[in-house]
Order: C-alpha cells, then structure tokens, then sequence
C-alpha cells in the first residue's frame, strides 16, 4: 500500500498542533504518512489497521501515539460496516520540530526528543497511562485554540514523556521505502485483503488487479513492505483471530476456518510463528 504524504497543520489558524474529531461511516483515509505526530482515540469503531509493519486489529477504546512520517491507515472492514452506527475517533496532532522549537525556549528539550524518537515505532498505550490521556484528549478536542488548549497540549505531552506503560507497534528496524513515482496498486491490494481475508486469495488475482506479473507483484510488494505477500495476509488472518479468541464466541477450530485457513493444523502453526505460542495457550492467557 503506498502512502500519501499529506500535509496535516497546513493552512490552520496555529500550525503547532491541532485537533480534530472525526464521525462518518467507516474509516476511508489512504494510507499516508505526515511530519506531524498523531495521537488517535477510537471512539466507536473496529477493523484493521496497519501502522509502519505492524497489521492488527483495532477496536472500541484503543488509543496510539505515532510519531513523525510513519505511515498509518484504520480500515473499517465491509463485514464490520453498519449502517446504524457511525466511527468515531478523537486526533491531536504535534509537529515535532516545532513544538521543540517552542518548548526549548524555556528548558532543555532532550527528554521529549528521546520520546519523539521512541515514536517512531508507534506506541499502543494501555492502563492508568490510557485512561489519563484519554481524558486530556477529549478535553483538547473540545475547546477552541486558546491558553487552555495549549497548557492541555503540555500536559499530555507530560503525561506521555512519564510513562512506560505503553507497547510498540512497528519493529525497531522498520523504515519505509516509498517514493513519490509510486502508485496506488499496493493500497488497492492492502484493501482488498482487508475485506476478503476470509477467503481464498490466489495470488494470480491479486497481481491481476494491480495490472502486473505474478513474479513482478511479489518483488513489488516485498520491496514497499519489507514482507512478502503471504506474510501480510497470514498476518491480517492471525489478527483477526486474535480478536475472535479475545470476545471468547467460538472455538478455535471455527475461528480458524472463519479467518481463512483450510486447515486447524496450518493455523496452529502460522498463529505460533507470528505470536510465539498456540491459539488455545493464547486463549488461556487472556482468561487469567
């Protein structure tokens, strides 16, 4: 999936930082990437989302930092589309360069640059840490630009540059290969996975639809993704189950039919490879 540069504080009355509140069908962006740091609340919403390498579920109350030109998307699968709800998320977004640029005035700044940095992978936050940014986030949202927005913004920044209580997401070694001559073949497979993991996806097809050789696709997307094609689909399957087994509805044995495997024994073995142990000791552990 290639991403979009996009230019996110352009134009804006104050171009430090910014909010926004978003509330439509489903999640449609592109997957892009910006020089400005996203903090994003999941409101109401679940599918799938993909930041740097990392290709997992999301879901109601989830809430990530990501730093500066990671590329990012949230994916509102069709099965997940509903048209008496809505999606709804929460954004703050920090120009790092600048906000330095402004803080620096007033102490030393190597302390939110190391967490700046530390972003780069993308962080999940959980526990006390959530629930408090959470809160700090909601109000920011709410209020017009002004004194009381700004010390908010300095207090989340705070509350962030404080905790550990987090979990990255993207590798320690991801870096993304895209340049502007890419096209949109790899968004439009991204999503095609997306919506049809539940089936068999031949590679023949997939190729076919962005117009290109099977041998060619495969050397495409591994250079643009650092994965190979199968990897990313056994990855999106593997997430998929892995919120099946978390709402604890089914078995294992139809939730790996239903995320697309033809066997219980090849799922047993791509979940292990991915998550480091079995579907069933995955299962035991959440239940404790």
């Amino acid at each position: 999936m290639k991403p979009i540069f996009a230019k996110i504080l352009e134009g804006s009355e104050i171009t430090t930082f910014g909010t926004r509140a978003i509330s439509q069908p489903f999640f449609s962006t592109e997957f892009h990437f910006h020089s400005a740091c996203q903090m994003t609340y999941i409101v109401q919403g679940k599918g799938k989302r993909i930041i740097g390498d990392d290709v997992d579920s999301f879901t109601t109350d989830e809430l990530t930092f990501i730093g500066p030109n990671l590329p990012h998307v949230w994916h509102n699968n069709l099965q997940y589309e509903d048209a008496s709800t809505v999606s709804r998320s929460l954004a703050l977004y920090i120009e790092p360069k600048l906000i330095i640029e402004v803080l620096g005035k007033f102490f030393k700044t190597h302390k939110i640059e190391s967490f700046l940095n530390t972003s780069r992978r993308g962080l999940l936050y959980k526990g006390a840490t959530k629930q408090k940014l959470k809160q700090k986030l909601k109000q920011i949202v709410s209020l017009d630009y002004g004194f009381e927005k700004t010390i908010l913004l300095f207090e989340i920044i705070e509350i962030m540059i404080s905790s550990e209580e987090f979990d990255y997401l993207s590798s320690a070694g991801y870096t993304h290969h895209y340049n502007p001559s890419d096209n949109n073949k790899i968004d439009r497979i991204f999503k095609f996975v997306f919506d049809n993991y539940s089936r068999d996806i031949q590679l023949d097809h997939v190729a076919a639809l962005s117009n290109m050789s099977k041998h060619s696709f495969c050397r495409y997307f591994k250079s643009r993704t650092q994965k190979t094609f199968v990897q990313f689909v056994n990855e999106v399957r593997i997430s998929e189950s892995c919120r099946l087994i978390a709402e604890n509805k089914l078995q294992i044995t139809p939730i790996a039919y239903t995320c697309g495997f033809n066997s219980l024994s090849n799922f047993n073995k791509i979940f292990k490879s991915i998550k480091g142990i079995t579907p069933s000791r995955y299962r035991a552990q959440l239940q404790h």
